[in-house]
């Protein structure tokens, strides 16, 4: 069995070699013997387009807790993982250059419940898309935004670009954002062992950057689970408006740069056994009313049927380029139904899709399991090099048995060698001969 033991190391920072921004790289070169007092001149302009409005969804490792979750997580700060270790560092909040004994992030996770809305006397907030100067420069009364000028843009940013934002009540705001000597704290370096492990990025070594939340989410009572959403938002022009600052409070809204956000349920006292006595049981039933109201037609029936056996209709883009719906089930259905006892030899995974001659759709939940037993078998190491050899091995075989057939019908040889015959003549002579 492997060794799934390791370790883990953490990391106060670790800043980028450049930051994002514009650059220029000029060279002189003089060549005293040929032109000693004119040097030749060149240079060349780059930008290191760092994140800043927006950020690549792959660059989230996992999140924590998971969107759209209910559980137990009132003891628990949220977090967010990205892949890249230097994300947290790549800009600083006023623009200056990062300071390498005393590291700030630009980014900050903000943990906003529904009852933070209701006690600031707002409907909870949605996160809207929006151009970047609506974002810095907002037109609504009342709203400010991050003090960055249009000016301030890189070569490569506009204030035409589109980026997600979220209007959060002043006071809201000032009461949540984490203080300047606070940031440092709420982010850091993790560098794991991955070895004999699954990840969920092709990423090997293990280096990672957290960003921390700095309150615990509110937690429901009476049964009821307590909604909170984590906002991960870009603090760049905000230095003025953290926590202890009073500025921010001066107007009636802050608009923030949304780089990503989830919601989820935090109840007191969830626990596996908890969740099972709540569990819902008993038979499918079909989700769509319009259904029901059009009970009585035969379409409806089989559909009703279908549904009550598990199934569920799927999108399907066939080979031919076609689209249609197909029937699905996935291994798990609570159901009962007759299993075969020998499967014959399937060349493709559209060979195991069966056809509903009553509905005349195709049924893709055994074409769908040769896919992933496939998947499942490549993704064991052993497995695949070992097929990658033994098909390398079956097509030299072939390609030396077709030239060899070429030769025979060039030089009219014989079909068998030579040799061969030579041998089977030998063996037919008795051994007293």
């Amino acid at each position: 069995m492997a060794d799934l033991s390791g370790t883990i190391e953490f990391f106060e920072a670790c800043l980028p070699p450049l930051t994002s921004g514009d650059y220029a790289v000029k060279v002189d070169q003089t060549l005293t013997q040929i032109r000693p007092d004119k040097p030749f001149r060149t240079e060349l302009d780059f930008s290191v387009a760092g994140p800043r409005f927006w950020l690549n969804p792959g660059e989230v490792y996992a999140v924590y807790p998971p969107g759209n979750q209910d559980g137990a997580f009132g003891n628990t700060l949220p977090h967010i993982v990205f892949t890249r270790r230097t994300l947290p560092w790549e800009r600083t909040l006023d623009g200056s250059p990062p300071d390498d004994k005393k590291s700030c992030p630009w980014l900050a996770l903000l943990v906003v419940s529904d009852t933070d809305f209701l006690k600031a006397g707002c409907p909870p907030a949605k996160v809207v898309a929006r151009k970047v100067g609506e974002l810095i420069t907002p037109a609504e009364p009342g709203v400010i935004g991050p003090e960055i000028r249009a000016a301030d843009l890189h070569a490569y940013e506009s204030v035409d670009d589109l980026c997600n934002t979220v209007d959060l009540p002043s006071g809201l705001f000032s009461e949540i954002a984490p203080a300047r000597e606070d940031l440092p704290y709420l982010a850091h370096v993790r560098r794991v062992t991955t070895d004999n492990k699954e990840t969920q990025s092709l990423r090997t070594e293990g280096c990672f950057s957290v960003v921390l939340g700095n309150r615990f989410p509110e937690t429901g009572t009476s049964g009821i689970a307590g909604k909170n959403t984590a906002y991960v938002v870009s603090l760049e022009g905000f230095q003025r408006h953290l926590y202890g600052e009073p500025s921010a409070r001066q107007a009636k809204h802050v608009r923030l740069a949304v780089l990503a956000s989830w919601d989820f349920f935090c109840q007191g006292n969830t626990t596996v056994k908890s969740l099972m006595k709540n569990l819902k049981t008993g038979q499918l039933t079909l989700p769509d009313r319009r259904v029901r109201q059009s009970a009585g037609t035969d379409p409806v029936r089989l559909v009703k049927e279908a549904f009550e056996l598990g199934y569920t209709a799927l999108d399907h883009r066939i080979r031919n380029g076609e689209n249609t719906v197909s029937w699905y089930r996935g291994p798990f259905t609570p159901l009962s139904y007759l299993k075969l006892e020998t499967y014959t030899h399937l060349p493709s995974a559209d060979a195991a899709l069966r056809y509903d001659y009553d509905t005349g759709l195709l049924d893709a939940s055994y074409a769908a399991a040769w896919q992933l037993g496939r998947l499942l078998a490549l993704q064991n190491t052993h497995f695949a090099k070992s097929l990658y050899r033994y098909r390398n091995q079956e097509r030299r075989k072939t390609k030396t048995w077709l030239r060899e057939v070429e030769l025979q019908k060039e030089y009219a040889l014989p079909a068998k060698p030579v040799e061969d015959e030579i041998v089977e003549t030998l063996r037919k002579v008795p051994a007293n001969a």
